[in-house]
Formats: C-alpha cells, structure tokens, sequence
C-alpha cells in the first residue's frame, strides 16, 4: 500500500500500514492519547526502522470498554 509514498522508496517490506485493536487493563485512568502514547512508546524500535510501520491505527480499549462494545455490537445487529 502506497508504495509510491518517497518514505517507501526502495523498501522490501509489503505489509506497512496496521490496524490494531488492543485491550488492556493498562489503559484504565488513561485518556486515549495516553494510551496511544503507551503503545507508540513500544513500538519505537519498528517504527524508527527503515521499511518498517508506516502507518498504525490504533483501537484501545479496556476490558470493560470492550465488553460494552461487544453488547452494543449484538444490540445493534
């Protein structure tokens, strides 16, 4: 995907844009940009790395959080 970008230029890598849902405990009392932070905080590594993530889009949840999602996802359905 958007190979043509001049930051993929020369890159090895096919798989370069994520979408990940995470759900943790770790993330109660935090707000979303602070979860995010957490999770870009250990993914520094791969992100810095050439041909590495490109692009990452983040769905943070808690364990309640995703719990309610998943009864308003039957509700709805």
């Amino acid at each position: 995907m958007h190979s043509h970008h001049k930051a993929m230029e020369g890159s090895t890598s096919k798989e370069t844009h994520f979408r990940v849902v995470i759900t943790s405990d770790a993330f109660k009392t935090k707000s979303q940009p602070a979860r995010h932070r957490m999770v870009y905080t250990l993914l520094k590594d791969e992100m810095a790395q050439e041909g590495g993530i490109h692009a990452l889009q983040l769905r943070t949840r808690t364990v309640d959080e995703d719990a309610r999602q998943a009864t308003e996802d039957v509700t709805n359905a």
